[in-house]
């Protein structure tokens, strides 16, 4: 896939998660979200897999941001590294540290 057709494809799994959150399918709307995010964000989310702490310090910051979109975004792919295991085994030290840092502990 292109990328313009990977943005099409992320856009439209954002409007589906929309209609389904308008008729309450929480669920569905959450998983929708994070197929959207992930297919427009998928370098990101690479990058951070392969230990660039510059981009995981830009999103633990951008989830505390006043911008929606970026707030948005950064939360959908914490939430998917949280639940990715090899990024779990690889680097959760790594990251705890890079948190900790971040939150001035």
């Amino acid at each position: 896939m292109n990328k313009s057709q990977t943005l099409k494809l992320a856009r439209v799994l954002l409007d589906e998660a929309v209609t389904c959150a308008l008729r309450n399918d929480i669920d569905d709307a959450k998983h929708l979200s994070k197929l959207s995010v992930m297919h427009e964000f998928k370098h990101e989310y690479d990058q951070v897999i392969a230990g660039d702490a510059e981009v995981f310090t830009m999103l633990l910051k951008n989830q505390y941001s006043k911008n929606f979109k970026e707030k948005f975004i950064s939360r959908v792919l914490l939430d998917c590294l949280a639940d990715d295991e090899q990024f779990i085994k690889t680097f959760k030290e790594k990251f705890i540290h890079l948190h900790l840092d971040f939150e001035g502990f």
